[in-house]
């Protein structure tokens, strides 16, 4: 059962960043809210979900429209709106420990081409959702962000599905109390 919730998961994942790419949040807020409710989550709870992490992907976008125009404080205030939509979606899963802040800070400096904090704002997401318990899955969970998106960037659509299947493969795996996932 996992693996094939893993593997639904992974491709919905995959799916969402090419949706992105090709700018159809239509399809990008139906993609994710299949993923909350395949993970459990009420109809109304995944389509308010998937509708805010569609937003927060096209205020991204215009940050950094703003960035290549010069504009940091634009850039910024895109940015906090994007941290807002996500800790409404945070509310709206009932989650206990707040990880927007993380994946908007990650969300950024992947355009500013930041790689350490890249890096440390991923793992700090994964960290704060599954506990330092798990800190080995968290560790795995970063790697394999981060290897979706280096894939995804070379354009390889199979590769980039088959790490985000071990991406949930690992996650589901521990069962976390919210999953670090925000889209």
């Amino acid at each position: 059962m996992n693996e094939t919730l893993a593997a639904t998961l992974g491709e919905l994942q995959a799916q969402i960043y090419w949706l992105h790419d090709a700018e159809d949040f239509t399809e990008l807020t139906s993609a994710v809210a299949t993923i909350y409710r395949k993970l459990g989550y009420t109809q109304e709870q995944a389509e308010t979900a998937g509708n805010l992490i569609s937003q927060a992907y096209q205020l991204s976008d215009n940050a950094a429209l703003a960035q290549k125009a010069g504009n940091f404080d634009k850039e910024m205030q895109f940015y906090y709106q994007v941290k807002d939509k996500l800790t409404q979606v945070e509310t709206t899963l009932v989650y206990q420990t707040s990880i927007a802040i993380h994946q908007m800070k990650w969300w950024m400096y992947f355009r500013h081409k930041q790689k350490l904090q890249i890096l440390l704002h991923l793992f700090l997401q994964h960290l704060k959702a599954v506990g330092l318990i798990n800190l080995l899955t968290a560790l795995k969970l970063t790697y394999f962000l981060m290897e979706i998106g280096r894939v995804h960037k070379s354009r390889d659509i199979e590769t980039t599905k088959h790490n985000a299947i071990k991406y949930w493969t690992e996650l589901l795996k521990i069962k976390p109390p919210q999953y670090p996932y925000l889209g």
